[in-house]
């Protein structure tokens, strides 16, 4: 059972990358007029969800440290208010 959701995990992510690979090299073909191999749609489409899952990474860093921060503000806070009584 375990291997067959990671095969579909795994198809699932391969067919994301290459429809969005297709997207991108449309969309390059378009604006620059130059003609694309096919061979070049699973690369630029892995990279995208590479990208996307890597802002998302950092995104999510940026919260935790946010979270973190304000934690440390609250348990000084609290320290002060014992200290004064």
């Amino acid at each position: 059972m375990a291997d067959n959701i990671l095969e579909n995990l795994l198809t699932f992510i391969y067919t994301l990358g290459h429809w969005l690979g297709e997207k991108i090299v449309e969309l390059i073909q378009y604006i620059s007029g130059v003609k694309l191999g096919q061979e070049i749609v699973d690369a630029i489409g892995m990279l995208v969800i590479l990208t996307i899952f890597l802002a998302i990474a950092e995104v999510a860093k940026k919260a935790i440290w946010i979270v973190v921060a304000i934690g440390w503000v609250l348990i000084i806070v609290r320290i002060l208010m014992m200290m004064i009584g």
